[in-house]
């Protein structure tokens, strides 16, 4: 149990005559000279040196060897140093004098190489490294050759940790080199350390229960009312399909206990080309047609400063004052009054029985077979979703051998008809 102390709150019931303590708190603007400082310059390759990446398996002279990337910071014991010389570029590697002994291991060597002149080493290392060296040269086109290290310190130098593993041992290494050539071995770091994404299986997405959808114009859609059907493209009665962010997807079924997948998530592409329609049904419903009347958005704008065509009559005025007003008119969308008629600019009409959230792990466990749950049936609702966002119900209709959905309620500008 938690107790919580009371001696603020005595402290606060006494009055005080302080201007301090009724003056309200005062935030200190933020300033870029406080945060931690980092090159613009060297934005991108510190992102690429802090990916996880797996680690590089290779054979030594006969034995399971391993290098992997260690974070930037690693303490190193700098014993011996070596340069190498990337076509004119130095690259300086240290390390122990434990890794010097174990990086210079040859079934010929026969002397310690702390023992030896540093020239000496240079060339040994050479030859004995000489089928990587080798490859690099070819990646890179350039020449490559090991030297003494420098004397003089590098200017700006970026610095790459390298643990190199055998035989239960772990030697690290440090890898000094200037900013330009490290950019220029990322791909050769990506190839030789391929990058090791962590799953994220706790992000949670949204899967969305599509039943069907169909391409319509703009005024096709704001001139439905309740009643009206559309004809939906690759709707079936027994089937819906699993969309995942216009990406990937898989059709399910109706069963008992809730839709049963039909298979894995996949390209939504495939979808498409598994879904082949008609002529008939790739082309958009007619909007119906109002008796005696076109749609008031579909109008052409009127021209204010143009006098009418004709003077109204005192028997024409009283007749349309008296007339009963027309239940679709509407202002003039100011688009159109400005000259820019949208009616046919096309939307999205989705038909949507619901949406899940679920994490990534479970996306990535959905196979056939899968069972999700249903919280509503497409013979009670459906959410009409237009351009991703529910501005209606409806239900759905057998129109022969294809499937249609009935209009029920719309909020063609508040856009939350629907939801719940």
């Amino acid at each position: 149990m938690t107790h919580l102390s009371t001696t603020s709150r005595r402290a606060s019931a006494r009055p005080s005559t302080a201007t301090t303590d009724l003056a309200p708190g005062r935030a200190t603007p933020l300033s870029p000279a406080s945060l931690p400082a980092m090159a613009s310059d060297r934005l991108a390759l510190h992102n690429a040196l802090h990916v996880a990446r797996r680690p590089l398996e290779f054979d030594w002279h006969g034995r399971k060897a391993m290098l992997r990337l260690l974070p930037e910071g690693t303490a190193i014991d700098q014993a011996w140093s070596i340069t190498l010389d990337l076509g004119g570029e130095p690259l300086t590697l240290s390390g122990s004098a434990a890794a010097l002994d174990r990086l210079g291991e040859h079934p010929d060597r026969r002397r310690d190489l702390r023992e030896v002149d540093r020239e000496l080493v240079a060339m040994w290392l050479e030859v004995v490294w000489l089928e990587w060296l080798e490859s690099l040269e070819q990646r890179l086109d350039v020449d490559i050759h090991l030297r003494p290290a420098l004397s003089a310190p590098m200017d700006r130098p970026t610095r790459l940790c390298i643990a190199f593993e055998i035989d239960d041992e772990t030697h690290p290494l440090a890898l000094d080199l200037p900013v330009a050539i490290a950019e220029r071995l990322l791909p050769t770091l990506d190839s030789a350390f391929p990058a090791r994404r962590a799953p994220a299986d706790g992000v949670v997405a949204t899967l969305r229960i599509e039943s069907g959808a169909q391409t319509l114009t703009l005024g096709e859609w704001r001139s439905l009312r309740a009643g009206d059907v559309v004809m939906l493209d690759g709707a079936a009665a027994d089937e819906v399909w699993l969309n995942l962010a216009d990406r990937f997807g898989c059709r399910a079924r109706f069963g008992d206990t809730g839709l049963r997948a039909d298979g894995p998530l996949g390209a939504s592409s495939s979808h498409r080309a598994q879904n082949p329609s008609s002529e008939a049904s790739h082309r958009p419903c007619e909007a119906p047609k109002r008796p005696g009347k076109e749609s008031v958005m579909s109008e052409p704008p009127v021209d204010k400063s143009t006098p009418p065509a004709r003077s109204e009559t005192a028997a024409d005025s009283s007749a349309s004052s008296t007339e009963a007003p027309d239940v679709d008119s509407s202002p003039t969308d100011p688009l159109d009054s400005a000259g820019l008629n949208l009616d046919d600019l096309p939307v999205q009409l989705t038909c949507e029985l619901g949406r899940l959230e679920l994490s990534l792990g479970e996306l990535r466990r959905l196979g056939e077979g899968s069972v999700l749950p249903l919280e509503r049936h497409p013979e009670r609702a459906v959410d009409l979703v237009v351009n991703g966002r529910r501005m209606g119900r409806g239900r759905l209709v057998a129109i022969g051998d294809a499937v249609g959905v009935q209009v029920e309620r719309l909020a063609l500008d508040e856009g939350r008809a629907g939801d719940d």
